[in-house]
């Protein structure tokens, strides 16, 4: 049986179309995002899991950090911290092509050493890593 979060605001789609082994009862997708967590960038919708599948793709990436802020005319920026492991030369311009072809928009790529990133991600009082900082202006 699925459990259901209302207050949440997860975000997924309901199939009602018959399941390829004959059930005919309705289905949900995975959890696309939260509708807190929406981030519109350059006229396109965007939820930090579709982020962290193209980063969580790369290999020199080790560890990464989203920052989502608002910029001086209201509208969301991204920046993307990146500690990586021995990156090609012209990374930079190769991630953010790779950007574009999955969600057509570049956000801000930032080059640290995954130490540095490693620390911003686990702070003391921190059970969890954190991957996704909102700093926007509700």
């Amino acid at each position: 049986m699925p459990l259901i979060r209302f207050k949440t605001g997860d975000i997924c789609k309901a199939h009602d179309d018959t399941c390829s082994c004959g059930r005919t009862t309705m289905r949900i997708s995975p959890i696309l995002g939260r509708k807190q967590q929406m981030i519109k960038f350059k006229g396109t919708s965007l939820y930090p899991p579709s982020l962290y599948d193209i980063l969580n793709t790369v290999p020199y990436i080790k560890n990464f950090i989203i920052e989502v802020f608002t910029n001086d005319i209201g509208t969301d920026e991204i920046v993307i911290n990146i500690g990586a492991i021995n990156p090609p030369e012209n990374f930079d311009k190769d991630l953010k092509d790779h950007f574009r072809a999955k969600l057509r928009v570049a956000p801000t790529i930032v080059l640290e050493t995954p130490e540095a990133i490693s620390k911003r991600q686990n702070p003391e009082m921190s059970r969890k890593p954190i991957t996704f900082i909102d700093r926007r202006k509700h």
